[in-house]
């Protein structure tokens, strides 16, 4: 069947993105401001069968968000939407995700598996926090300067899967999270160096992995971070832990993995360029 693609604005594509998320337009629409250029694909009768748009990221290029409707011609649809987007940027990464972007075809114009998406679960780990010697751990509640906010939120830029810290995510409870759970951390001298957020659902508290600040990944302050908010959820009544991770390495994986918390799910990040140094997540 012919594909017609359309080169359009981000926002003109707006209802078919709202249509492959299964979502409101509402809901979708800072994703769509944030983008710097779309595509629309249609078949013979115009009827859309997928888009795409970028993303900017802080290091590796732009991710593509979107893809195509299941169906007979999904895969020829994302090979044609992803080769006018490499048109336009040569440095992307996508979430192989099977509904929108399945693997075979973005192995088809040339993406390959450097890292992903994991959720893991488990009993609470008990462990308590050990914080490395020239750090400080205070709870996110007690940070009042937008600007420390900014710069432990950056410490995520450089890892795939994540894109610019916009102003809303620095604001205190951003996103459902508990500032009275989130930890922030501070060197010696007084300048942020990473940061987790926490939200808590009953008994079940849900984290995503800390950002740290790439000069202090080895010395601790993750694992550090990470108990520190897991004895935050505890005593305010989690007993389950849900860890989200975009970007992480094989050994933070192992760390995890460590505290008896099991893979529930991965969802492969495809690039075009391998981020450096390389991440074997998926080997």
């Amino acid at each position: 069947m012919p594909l017609h693609l359309v080169n359009v604005k981000p926002l003109t594509a707006l209802p078919v993105f709202a249509l492959l998320y299964r979502c409101s337009e509402q809901d979708f629409e800072e994703m769509t401001a944030q983008m710097t250029a779309a595509w629309i694909a249609q078949d013979g009768t115009r009827q859309a069968v997928g888009a795409v748009g970028l993303r900017p990221s802080p290091a590796h290029g732009a991710e593509v968000m979107g893809g195509a409707f299941p169906g007979p011609v999904q895969h020829e649809t994302v090979v044609a939407l992803i080769r006018a987007a490499l048109a336009t940027e040569r440095h992307l990464y996508a979430y192989a995700e099977a509904h929108l972007l399945p693997e075979e075809a973005l192995n088809m114009v040339g993406l390959h598996p450097v890292s992903a998406y994991t959720r893991m679960t488990g009993s609470l780990p008990s462990v308590p926090p050990v914080v490395p010697d020239g750090f400080s751990i205070v709870p996110l509640s007690e940070v009042g300067h937008l600007e420390d906010r900014w710069a432990a939120q950056q410490t995520y830029s450089d890892r795939i899967g994540h894109t610019h810290v916009t102003a809303l995510a620095v604001q205190p409870d951003f996103g459902g999270s508990d500032d009275t759970l989130g930890r922030l951390a501070y060197d010696g001298s007084g300048v942020p160096v990473g940061i987790c957020r926490a939200s808590l659902h009953g008994e079940q508290a849900a984290l995503e992995t800390p950002g740290v600040r790439p000069d202090a990944r080895d010395t601790g302050l993750r694992r550090a971070l990470l108990l520190s908010v897991c004895g935050a959820v505890r005593v305010a009544g989690a007993t389950h832990l849900t860890l989200e991770a975009r970007g992480d390495t094989a050994a933070e994986r192992a760390e995890d993995e460590a505290l008896e918390l099991v893979m529930e799910e991965c969802t492969p990040i495809y690039a075009s360029v391998t981020p450096e140094p390389a991440n074997p997540l998926l080997r």
